[in-house]
């Protein structure tokens, strides 16, 4: 494994989130760092859901895969009409066989405030992953 793969595979275990308002955290019930949102369990197992959730995330404009692991991806959102970027980190879990569950971390790089992009962006993707899986019970 690269040095950049344990990195991006480790990105959760030293996430320091900042005291500003322009990042938003979607983890699993007993995740180390209390999420705003808790991430929905979905009913396939995590290979499914990587694939459902990359199709997703770069189906969505101005969004590049940085780097990516077995468990793990970062991407590079840029917002339409002022063109800031946004990193998003995200973690896949499995739980069990036919089962998994994700973390997601969106913040942006610059700003204080971001007016809730970074949580709607979260949101549609979680909402779009769901949707794309619903014949498989979500």
């Amino acid at each position: 494994m690269t040095a950049q793969a344990v990195r991006l595979d480790n990105f959760f275990d030293t996430l320091k989130r900042p005291g500003s308002p322009n990042n938003w955290l979607v983890a699993p019930v007993g995740f180390a760092i209390t999420p705003d949102a808790v991430a929905p369990v979905f009913n396939v197992p995590m290979c499914d859901l990587i694939d459902t959730f990359k199709g997703v995330a770069l189906r969505s404009k101005d969004v590049a895969v940085v780097e990516e692991s077995a468990h793990a991806v970062h991407v590079i959102a840029t917002t339409p009409l002022l063109r800031f970027k946004d990193d998003v980190w995200v973690r896949f879990i499995p739980m069990g066989e036919s089962a998994s569950t994700l973390a997601l971390y969106s913040a942006s790089r610059v700003g204080y405030w971001d007016l809730g992009t970074n949580r709607r962006r979260l949101k549609d993707w979680i909402g779009r992953v769901q949707n794309a899986l619903a014949p498989y019970g979500q």
